[in-house]
């Protein structure tokens, strides 16, 4: 494939940021979720995660339980009664371990053995789309037949999305091939990637989960980095110069 000018790409940049402006100025302007990290809510449009909308996260197994978490909130920003939706193209997710995270297992409905990507994309937009649920994610990553989400199929999530509000997780632990540019929903609003670092520790607040936390990129926002630690009372910023040693993260569900 013959590689454009930079002028040309330039404009062609510069094209598709105008168009995303006319596409975002002609949705209705959706609540923000704040995660409770000054740091990362500083980085974020509006000081949170845009709701009613379809967000990327990639990594290794630590995506899991930042996924879990996210949802935490957003089961806490909405109407009591309200449930999450994990679409799981196999039958290992270790629900009870998502109790860590504030997810009672109550509020947890689980549809596994999705394993093509049509019916998970198809699972994902019909859940979208229904007013009791506060959250879904769909493990994307891995499912037969999936190349990433398409700007067609990306769209009909976004718009399921915005009629009710729902938070929109797309999960991809296969986090080498989203690296080489294989995956990925090209229409996310923003695209994270989520890894466990060393540095678990036992404190007054109980033990602690320590994550790299990327912001790969944002509409309105910018990109950062930060280390995060989860434990008995939440997650919190980390100093970098607290970064020790110790046990990584192992797969919360």
């Amino acid at each position: 494939m013959a590689t454009l000018p930079k002028t040309k790409r330039d404009a062609a940049d510069a094209l598709r940021r105008t168009i995303r402006g006319i596409e975002e100025a002609a949705s209705p302007e959706q609540p923000r979720l704040p995660l409770g990290v000054s740091r990362i809510d500083r980085a974020l449009p509006g000081g949170g995660l845009r709701l009613g909308c379809i967000h990327e996260v990639a990594g290794d197994e630590a995506a899991t339980g930042f996924c879990a978490a996210l949802l935490t909130l957003a089961l806490a920003a909405g109407a009591p009664g309200g449930k999450i939706l994990w679409l799981a193209r196999g039958d290992d997710l270790y629900a009870p371990g998502l109790v860590r995270y504030g997810i009672e297992a109550g509020q947890l409905l689980v549809v596994s053995g999705l394993r093509r990507q049509e019916d998970m994309l198809w699972a994902m937009e019909e859940a979208l789309r229904c007013r009791a649920v506060r959250g879904v994610v769909a493990e994307m990553g891995g499912v037969a037949g999936g190349g990433g989400v398409g700007p067609a199929a990306g769209r009909r999530l976004m718009l399921a999305a915005e009629g009710t509000g729902v938070l929109g997780l797309v999960l991809s632990r296969r986090d080498g091939e989203r690296r080489r540019g294989g995956g990925g929903v090209q229409v996310a609003v923003s695209r994270w990637r989520v890894t466990g670092v060393p540095g678990g520790h036992g404190g007054s607040d109980g033990p602690e989960t320590r994550w790299r936390v990327e912001l790969r990129r944002c509409r309105g926002g910018r990109p950062a980095e930060w280390i995060v630690g989860w434990g008995d009372e939440g997650w919190k910023a980390v100093p970098p110069s607290d970064a020790a040693s110790g046990p990584g993260m192992r797969r919360a569900g």
